[in-house]
């Protein structure tokens, strides 16, 4: 079959080269200049990504529908949310990803606490605000305990969520959004809610969970990971859209995954199908486990980004049939996916200055000459120390034959090995290799506590 990957970062990249591996895949189409992406075997790429999100869901539409494609998987969620699937649908063709109306539960931090609140699945407490209620929010900000946590409604990369440990965080938090609107029209509501105090067991108990959703409700769980958000060491400085991840967590057994499943998945998706709005594709839920089980941070729509590169190492199954099985109305019922034992770690590279100004345009060194996917200092070695490598480029183009920074996250280095320590470490052995700058030793940026103790159990 012909693959049609929308989007043009790490995620993407993760995609198309699980697109580019399947045997029921025999061409993989991309738009976009991501230099990781076009060096994948089977890709081609379609034409350059207009920057007007109505615009890229007609060149999607025009690409798919002209180009004989059997299968669209989107991913970003901003096409999501401007209906791309709706439109696909409304043509018959196969696309694989929520319609407008289900990824409300990304594009509404409040939509979603109302099914959640509806369909009784453990959260935190919430009260929402508008912009032009300022005065309102100050006062209620003034009476709640501290530490706070206050998100933009809208959609905002990853960046619109603040935990507030002071009254000083506070004021900038309500600053950015409602008085220099950092995150636009996505910050014109925000929702205050209570702070989740994680179990007293775990310095770092937040999950991700994907699982891959069929129309009928049927649902597969993959493990678990965890995300690193903040830019820097300790969980300190801004919310990125994301710094690393690794998978899966130690720390969570089958009975805790059963939970989740119980608890979470199945309520959900079960108030998505009575409310008119039924759920089909990946839902991403972002979780704390506290004293008393998992409860959700909040829930994204499309896989996730970084926490798909060291999944996708993971996975034995094709995953394209199974995608496109959902794509086209069918049941998963008796899907079961095969995961390689061990764990995969991802950290990624930036920009200095990201999430904020960054410069880019930076010859890349380091990368493989015969596959810039791969590691120079590994090329040439033994087969055996090569594998379980893989570089997903983030933010990359071709200039002139070489590659180039083109963005903020730049490359997710990723290795998968038996154990999480030694798997994080053999990846921070590599990073010093890896440069770009403006020839005055400018080094790329990285979080180095990524998979780094990290308990085995909880009790």
């Amino acid at each position: 079959m012909k693959v049609l990957i929308i989007g043009y970062g790490g995620r993407e990249h993760a995609l198309a080269w699980l697109a580019s591996r399947s045997q029921a895949v025999s061409e993989v189409l991309v738009f976009g200049d991501n230099a990781g992406m076009l060096a994948e075997p089977k890709v081609r790429r379609v034409g350059d990504w207009p920057k007007k999100p109505e615009e890229q869901v007609s060149a999607a539409w025009h690409a798919a529908s002209e180009g004989g494609v059997d299968l669209t998987i989107v991913g970003p969620e901003a096409l999501l949310a401007e209906g791309i699937v709706d439109t696909f649908q409304a043509s018959h063709l196969s696309i694989f990803g929520p319609t407008a109306a289900a990824a409300q539960l990304e594009t509404s931090k409040w939509f979603a606490k109302e099914v959640m609140l509806k369909a009784r699945v453990p959260t935190a407490p919430v009260v929402k605000f508008s912009k032009a209620e300022l005065e309102a929010t100050f006062r209620h900000l003034l009476g709640h305990e501290l530490p706070v946590v206050i998100k933009a409604d809208g959609l905002c990369a990853g960046k619109g969520v603040r935990i507030c440990r002071d009254f000083a965080q506070v004021v900038d938090a309500v600053h950015r959004c409602f008085i220099v609107s950092d995150y636009g029209a996505a910050g014109d509501t925000i929702l205050v809610e209570r702070y989740l105090p994680p179990h007293h067991r775990l310095a770092r108990a937040e999950l991700s969970i994907l699982a891959l959703v069929d129309i009928q409700g049927n649902f597969l769980l993959f493990p678990a990971a965890q995300d690193y958000k903040s830019v820097n060491d300790g969980d300190r400085g801004d919310n990125t859209g994301g710094m690393g991840a690794f998978a899966p967590v130690p720390w969570v057994t089958e009975a805790m995954m059963q939970q989740i499943g119980e608890k979470i998945f199945a309520p959900t998706i079960a108030e998505m199908k009575k409310r008119g709005t039924p759920f089909s594709g990946v839902l991403y839920a972002g979780l704390i486990w506290t004293a008393d089980g998992p409860k959700v941070i909040e829930f994204n729509v499309r896989f996730g980004d970084p926490e798909i590169q060291p999944l996708a190492m993971l996975l034995q199954t094709d995953l394209i049939p199974v995608l496109k099985t959902i794509a086209d109305g069918g049941s998963i019922a008796d899907v079961k996916l095969k995961w390689t034992p061990g764990f995969a770690v991802c950290v990624n590279l930036v920009s200095r200055g990201y999430p904020g100004a960054y410069r880019t345009g930076f010859l890349v060194s380091g990368l493989a000459d015969n596959d810039i996917s791969g590691l120079a200092r590994l090329e040439s070695a033994h087969p055996a120390d090569r594998s379980g490598w893989k570089v997903f480029h983030a933010g990359t183009k071709r200039s002139g034959g070489q590659v180039v920074t083109s963005g903020g996250r730049v490359l997710g280095v990723t290795k998968i090995g038996r154990y999480l320590p030694d798997t994080a470490k053999a990846i921070y052995a590599e990073l010093c290799h890896i440069a770009w700058g403006d020839g005055q030793g400018t080094k790329p940026y990285a979080r180095f506590d990524i998979g780094i103790d990290v308990p085995t159990q909880v009790d």
